[in-house]
């Protein structure tokens, strides 16, 4: 069976969880992402892939990749006005393992590799690119109260990444509008070759993870502190049934 259209989902939870100035917050962390499911960018294995096979029963197997925009905000008021602007801005990025499956009767996920890491790189790439926005890149809002100025970004902001997350959406779909759906092979590889080039060429500008796992193994737990921030997420699915990424 082939796999189906490429959906996107997100869900961004930065209206009731942005962080002002005077509110300090535990520094998020990638134990803290770990902990929701999502796993740091790795080269893809078949336990990546657990069974599950009353999930997306449509499809061989199914794929969600996370990319978790996370920032932090100031007020400031100005001329009768509190204006709001992201000061802080870092990017989690990888693998959602809690929308990612496969069927019992799929034997050939080891097959399928290059065809999901592809995809996977494509989030990748994107993410960086997110990753790597300045503040003065950002949204900016502003309001006559505080509550007015939080909405104003909040809203600009999500306004902002959807049309972010939809260049990676438009790409993994021609990516597998290219290849078939995975049906031809070497077209796969030809890209998947094209798409690795352009990834290494991308500075790694997404949270680091510490450690980072050899390709092939799993990532080893290991937390490391960054600035105070606050959640957003997407998923990318390889399906026509969207799913949502975890929120740190």
């Amino acid at each position: 069976m082939r796999l189906r259209s490429l959906a996107l989902a997100f869900a961004l939870g930065v209206a009731a969880n942005a962080l002002a100035q005077d509110e300090p917050r535990p520094r998020p962390t990638w134990q803290d992402a770990m902990a929701k499911g999502m796993a740091p960018y790795h080269q893809l294995t078949v336990d990546d892939f657990p069974i599950n096979n009353k999930a997306h029963p449509q499809d061989n197997f199914y794929i969600n990749t996370a990319t978790a925009p996370q920032y932090h905000f100031i007020l400031k008021p100005y001329n009768g006005f509190i204006y709001a602007a992201i000061d802080e801005w870092m990017v989690f990025s990888g693998l959602d393992k809690n929308g990612t499956s496969r069927k019992s009767r799929f034997k050939a996920m080891q097959a399928a590799l290059p065809y999901a890491q592809a995809i996977l790189d494509i989030n990748e790439i994107h993410a960086r690119q997110i990753a790597a926005l300045k503040p003065g890149e950002l949204p900016s809002a502003r309001g006559n109260t505080v509550e007015e100025a939080r909405t104003q970004l909040t809203v600009k902001l999500k306004e902002f990444l959807a049309v972010k997350y939809k260049e990676g959406e438009a790409e993994a779909e021609a990516f597998m509008k290219a290849t078939g759906h995975n049906a031809n092979k070497k077209k796969v590889r030809e890209l998947m070759a094209e798409i690795r080039k352009r990834l290494e060429a991308t500075p790694a500008t997404t949270v680091p993870f510490p450690d980072a796992p050899a390709p092939g193994s799993s990532p080893v737990l290991t937390p490391t502190p960054i600035p105070p921030v606050s959640p957003a997420a997407t998923g990318t699915t390889v399906s026509s049934t969207s799913s949502t990424a975890p929120k740190l």
